[in-house]
């Protein structure tokens, strides 16, 4: 696979568990130290505020990965043509409306293989490349009974539209299947403890 950028070509890594990573590199709220790193060293160099470089030093990272290590010259070219193939070839991120995160495929992925395993027999932790293009069709076609649409229908869920029992029912779904950005630093300091009270063979009666 590759992408013409001026009057170059150049080979892009098109596969659906590179594109899932410059997701959470791009738009995850983790930042490396060696992107920290970066944008100071950017900051010394031109006026730019530290969001906007760190943001900068998140997209080369990307960027990298993307075009396997021979970023282009042009580096706002690069970065578009890497959105285009991120959103399929379709509507630009930059103007898709802003919608509620119904779905990180980093933490969801075990449910999303569960889904592809039930409706397609395609096991993603064995496939040696599929293109992300045609992992994003296979996952929007997937069928309403597999677990992942199931959780996707609840985080999305508009709780005006259901009565008072309904609202509860889906309320206990939404925090179970609560994506990271989503849990409170109270609710992750709790399931932290529970995590290493269950390592360590403790007793969970103290914290539930």
């Amino acid at each position: 696979m590759s992408v013409d950028i001026g009057s170059k070509t150049y080979k892009i890594d098109a596969d659906f568990r590179t594109i899932m990573n410059v997701e959470e590199i791009i738009f995850g709220k983790e930042v490396t130290e060696d992107q920290k790193n970066f944008a100071k060293e950017m900051m010394k160099e031109i006026e730019i505020n530290e969001k906007d470089a760190i943001t900068n030093a998140k997209y080369y990272d990307a960027l990298k990965i993307f075009y396997k290590d021979n970023i282009p010259d042009d580096l706002e070219e690069a970065m578009e043509k890497m959105l285009w193939f991120y959103s399929c070839g379709k509507e630009e991120i930059s103007k898709q409306k802003t919608k509620k995160k119904v779905i990180s495929f980093e933490h969801d992925f075990d449910y999303i293989n569960a889904g592809f395993m039930q409706d397609y027999k395609i096991d993603l932790f064995e496939v040696e490349f599929l293109h992300w293009w045609k992992f994003m069709s296979l996952f929007s076609a997937l069928h309403d009974d597999c677990k992942i649409c199931e959780i996707i229908g609840y985080r999305g869920a508009e709780l005006k539209n259901f009565d008072k029992e309904q609202r509860k029912r889906i309320r206990e779904m939404q925090k179970i299947y609560a994506l990271p950005d989503d849990i409170s630093k109270e609710e992750k300091k709790r399931q932290d403890e529970i995590t290493q009270i269950l390592l360590n063979g403790g007793d969970l009666s103290g914290i539930l």
